[in-house]
């Protein structure tokens, strides 16, 4: 009713303005068997675009270009229907039909979007407590700004934005001001009067995020992020994506781009068997998989309430084809039975005893399980037709001075040499470094400790670590895993190694800028290196297809063959911790039984406490160090 109104009024309007005075009388005699024709044709084309089904508080571009669109095929129609009902006064119809199209398009629109106007504008009014100050300018800071705007029950109000763009500053996003550059930031939060500070910039280099979330923490506001990163680029960033910065944001890498497409065909169709599925790398490998379409998913772990919250997970996100097996990986029986009754095509092996000091003071257990272990899970692979088997490994492999180290050192030679017994199978390792949030993890630990007051204990000022998120750790062992290449050792990019003594002074200033935190050195623990490496000094590495995945190149062994390696497994399942010791050392020639008497002694004075540029209280950018 309201556009019959619109139409009859526009181009009446139209044909008074402009002919008022000299048109013919024969001219308004046609007009009137025009107009209903042009009610017909208007409601005909705006149903035909849907311009009726609109809730109008969300009309929005998308309803805007249809209107456009037709606007314009209805000017199309109307001079064609005027040129058959108004013969003798086309000419006036030619002026006409665009002037009064115009005229009943900006009525058509304001109609239709007068209801968001006012809706927003409703809004606006509603009592917010927290000023917010965005950083960042672009796609996820306009997002951000638009969700926080349309949610009624939002406590933010968005006071500013801060962009180093020079081109924006000055102007507006959905009537929000730009200033610039981030190295004003605590005056603009100042100025602003800003509650809280919230870093909208997904795509921003690490060092970059560090920088501005140092220079957001000096105003002594609470810093927020979106999480997650990824979610910017699938259109879902709003007020529920907003959450504080933890360390994670600042040591994890940017998301990079993996080839999907690859690993969906690498996976998909295919019966895959994850060991270690209720761990930290095993569950993550679990729950990337089924997104992938396998066509089942074997869940091995002997922690049956490990294994029991992964099926929950899965269950909750609808993936019904799981099987749950609690099994021991050094049961050879069992493994057999498992393998002869699920015949897995794929193979992801991430069982493991990873605990460095635990397991220099048990070595029989470590080597059963780290060993043995993968020897059972491999040979099983191998002899059941798998079609590729997966051996997730770690940097303390590379040149190991320690029992897990050693261990993993040997998991890798036992794949290696199982490529010549097994063709039809491809075998290889995934080495990196720690994972954050990972279970036995620097980060929940100091968090404890920061959270009760301290001390926060440290084993040496210049130890160093790789890290990465379990999340993309996965993404790029999927990765290396889908190469079409043969055997192999892939160690992954981890970046800059980090000082646990930055990471620890990070968090205190992140957790308790106000309040002092006393840190404690405390002296290596059983097994620990100073510094891990990646790559040893005898191996070299070349660049495969991904930026982030390096293949190595080992020499070849002249250690001990697989028949000796299960020499090991007499002592070890004896007890024999010394025999033990003795024959890793045997073999590999870096590592040295760790003298037990040394474990909590600590040698660091002032001097060792400075030499660490220790300042509890400090907020800094975590450093990496000077390569020697």
């Amino acid at each position: 009713m309201v556009d019959t109104c619109i139409v009859i009024n526009a181009y009446t309007l139209a044909s008074i303005v402009l002919f008022a005075r000299w048109a013919p009388l024969a001219y308004y005699h046609e007009l009137l068997i025009f107009l209903p024709i042009a009610i017909v044709i208007h409601h005909a084309v705006n149903i035909r675009f849907g311009l009726y089904s609109v809730v109008g508080r969300y009309v929005g571009l998308e309803q805007g270009v249809r209107m456009v669109q037709a606007a314009l095929l209805i000017m199309v129609l109307l001079l064609a229907a005027g040129r058959l009902t108004m013969p003798s006064s086309f000419t006036h119809v030619l002026v006409m039909v665009p002037i009064g199209g115009l005229i009943a398009f900006i009525l058509m629109v304001g109609v239709r979007f007068y209801p968001r106007i006012f809706y927003e504008r409703s809004l606006r009014e509603v009592e917010r407590h927290l000023r917010l100050l965005v950083v960042g300018a672009g796609a996820a800071g306009e997002m951000i700004v638009r969700s926080i705007q349309k949610d009624p029950d939002s406590v933010f109000e968005v006071a500013a934005l801060v962009d180093d763009n020079a081109d924006l500053h000055g102007m507006e996003i959905h009537g929000v001001t730009i200033f610039g550059p981030t190295d004003r930031l605590a005056e603009i939060a100042e100025k602003q009067d800003v509650d809280e500070i919230l870093i909208a910039m997904p795509s921003v280099a690490l060092s970059e995020f560090q920088r501005i979330v140092e220079l957001a923490q000096r105003t002594g506001r609470p810093v927020k992020t979106l999480r997650p990163l990824q979610s910017t680029h699938l259109g879902k960033v709003g007020v529920d994506n907003i959450s504080d910065v933890e360390i994670e944001d600042l040591l994890g890498r940017q998301p990079v781009q993996t080839d999907y497409t690859q690993i969906r065909e690498f996976i998909k169709g295919q019966r895959v068997l994850v060991s270690g599925a209720g761990g930290s790398i095993g569950s993550e490998l679990v729950n990337q998989i089924s997104g992938h379409n396998p066509a089942s998913i074997i869940l091995v772990d002997q922690d049956e309430s490990s294994l029991y919250n992964i099926h929950k997970e899965l269950m909750q996100r609808f993936f019904h084809n799981h099987e749950i097996c609690v099994a021991d990986i050094r049961s050879e029986v069992r493994m057999e039975a498992l393998f002869e009754k699920y015949r897995p095509e794929l193979v992801f092996h991430a069982a493991a005893y990873k605990h460095v000091p635990l397991m220099e003071l048990q070595p029989d257990l470590a080597v059963l399980n780290n060993v043995c272990g993968t020897m059972i899970m491999a040979r099983m692979a191998g002899r059941f037709g798998a079609g590729c088997f997966v051996n997730i490994s770690t940097d303390k492999a590379v040149e190991p001075v320690n029992v897990m180290g050693a261990t993993k050192y040997l998991g890798e030679r036992i794949i290696g040499e199982l490529e010549d017994a097994y063709p039809a199978t491809r075998f290889c390792s995934v080495r990196f470094g720690n994972v954050l949030g990972s279970r036995g993890s620097v980060l929940p630990i100091f968090r404890e400790q920061i959270r009760g007051g301290g001390p926060v204990t440290i084993t040496h000022p210049e130890m160093t670590r790789y890290f990465m998120l379990v999340s993309e750790a996965v993404d790029l062992v999927l990765q290396a895993a889908a190469f079409p290449d043969g055997n192999a050792i892939y160690v992954l990019d981890m970046g800059k190694p980090v000082r646990i003594v930055d990471l620890a002074r990070q968090m205190i200033g992140m957790m308790s800028p106000q309040r002092p935190v006393e840190v404690i050195f405390t002296g290596l623990r059983p097994g620990e290196k100073l510094h891990e490496q990646l790559v040893a000094r005898d191996e070299s590495h070349e660049i495969t297809s991904h930026p982030m995945i390096n293949r190595i190149n080992s020499a070849p062994w002249a250690g001990a063959t697989l028949s000796e390696f299960e020499s090991l497994f007499g002592p070890a399942t004896r007890g024999e911790c010394d025999v033990v010791k003795d024959m890793l050392k045997r073999w590999i020639p870096s590592y040295a039984p760790f003298d037990l008497s040394r474990v909590g002694t600590t040698d660091f004075d002032d001097d060792a406490r400075a030499a660490a540029g220790f300042t509890a209280n400090a907020p800094a950018g975590l450093q990496a160090p000077e390569p020697a």
